[in-house]
């Protein structure tokens, strides 16, 4: 059977259903495999697609939810225990694929990540290290002859503003495939439409992630654009979700 994969941080797989949980409820027949993790770079998440298409010979499609461009990986090539990390501020994983331990949301120190942040991080070079990113996966998964969707999990995570772009960026954007992405409205990601439409469908103050409600139908009424509903007790127990 043919593969369909998705990509992306906590907002592609968390504690609770999300939306590729309901791609198969519009387009059936496919094995799933869900990459998403949470705290990923967008360099985390594109890598995760160039392994799953080396590693699957069957890939008919991928989906994948860009993260914030704020977010930086360190790779250590050993797995360190005694490392005290913040896990507010970062998230690690042995890659056996290439054989180091991935941190993958900034750096394990606070202290350290803080010092990153205001010292070093710049808004731009997050912006053409995202556009580089997608670039480079679009370029990836065309070669490979493999059909793909793209979204944003917030819609500020991309600079579309031309104008205040230097030309470097202008000449990044202009290379994207923007027929790949689905927007929410002008350049709206899941988030932006859960809080417009399903603002009771999070677990606020404690939890930032929208719950199933929310994400399912941003797959049917979003992605699919589909008038089709799912079976009435199916959708009371999505509506149940509260945790």
């Amino acid at each position: 059977m043919n593969r369909i994969v998705t990509a992306g941080c906590s907002f592609t797989k968390y504690k609770w259903p999300c939306w590729p949980n309901y791609i198969g409820w519009f387009q059936g027949g496919y094995d799933l495999t869900n990459l998403g993790s949470a705290g990923s770079s967008n360099e985390t998440i594109a890598r995760s697609v160039y392994n799953a298409v080396n590693k699957y010979p069957s890939i008919e499609k991928v989906y994948i939810m860009w993260s914030g461009s704020n977010r930086y990986e360190i790779v250590h090539d050993e797995i360190d225990h005694s490392l005290k990390r913040d896990e507010t501020i970062t998230y690690s994983r042995w890659d056996s694929d290439f054989d180091w331990n991935q941190f993958y949301g900034g750096h394990y120190y606070k202290d350290k990540h803080e010092y990153y942040v205001r010292w070093f991080q710049n808004e731009r070079q997050n912006d053409v290290r995202t556009l580089e990113t997608i670039l480079f996966t679009q370029m990836f998964l065309d070669k490979a002859k493999i059909d793909y969707t793209m979204m944003c999990y917030r819609g500020h995570i991309i600079v579309h503003d031309k104008n205040k772009m230097s030309n470097g960026q202008k000449a990044l954007y202009d290379k994207i495939d923007w027929t790949k992405f689905i927007f929410w409205q002008e350049h709206g990601g899941l988030d932006d439409f859960a809080k417009a439409l399903y603002k009771d469908q999070y677990n606020l103050p404690d939890d930032y992630h929208p719950l199933p409600l929310a994400h399912y139908h941003w797959v049917k009424d979003v992605i699919f654009k589909s008038p089709i509903l799912c079976p009435k007790d199916e959708y009371e127990k999505i509506k149940k979700w509260k945790t």
